[in-house]
């Protein structure tokens, strides 16, 4: 029999981060247009690329160096990511929260009114793990996609109360972001979104 009070603190630092990239509900049917289909299957994989290679060195960072070294991760390889991955597809990606740390995660009208809407699902314990609406936007229909992004223990270290976020990363925020809005969040809060955007192919 497994005895989880015994494993390695390690253990329980991947849980949570695994926890914080992960959804468990069951998000929106495969829509039967071929298009939506494609775009929705690129905007999913897109999503889990950027989750996961922030996950992953989230890990790393957390190793060397501790919290202070994984604000840099959180905080600027995201955009890294984002960028790369619109070099290569001309796709848009990145995250997005209302409480924002990087004015490049600034919401969008259609952005900052789907948040809000998570939000409320959220605290009704009614969030599933993906959302998708196909929109009109400069005469072209587009695949808008979110991830919901929630806050598990382990974020309360950089995001948490202000009075409780250690000082070596209470320095490092002010510095590289005197506009911070993103902490005082407690865990379960919703955080923001992995946000995709794929305009559809003519038909």
């Amino acid at each position: 029999m497994v005895r989880l009070r015994h494993s390695p603190p390690v253990f329980w630092v991947m849980v949570l981060i695994f926890l914080m990239f992960t959804g468990f509900a069951k998000g929106q049917q495969i829509p039967q247009d071929s298009r939506t289909a494609h775009a929705l299957t690129e905007a999913r994989q897109v999503s889990d690329d950027l989750s996961n290679k922030v996950r992953d060195l989230l890990f790393q960072e957390l190793k060397r160096g501790g919290p202070a070294g994984a604000v840099r991760v959180c905080s600027e390889v995201a955009q890294e990511v984002a960028q790369e991955f619109r070099t290569r597809t001309g796709h848009s990606v990145r995250r997005v929260s209302i409480k924002y740390r990087n004015l490049k995660d600034i919401p969008d009208d259609y952005e900052h009114k789907k948040l809000e809407t998570l939000n409320l699902l959220n605290r009704q314990k009614n969030l599933e793990k993906e959302y998708f609406d196909v929109v009109e936007e400069e005469g072209r229909e587009t695949l808008r996609y979110l991830r919901p992004l929630v806050i598990a223990p382990l974020c309360l270290t950089c995001h948490g109360p202000k009075e409780q976020i250690p000082a070596d990363v209470k320095s490092i925020l002010s510095q590289k972001y005197p506009d911070d809005r993103a902490t005082d969040y407690n865990v379960g809060d919703l955080r923001g979104a992995v946000s995709v955007k794929i305009v559809l192919p003519s038909k």
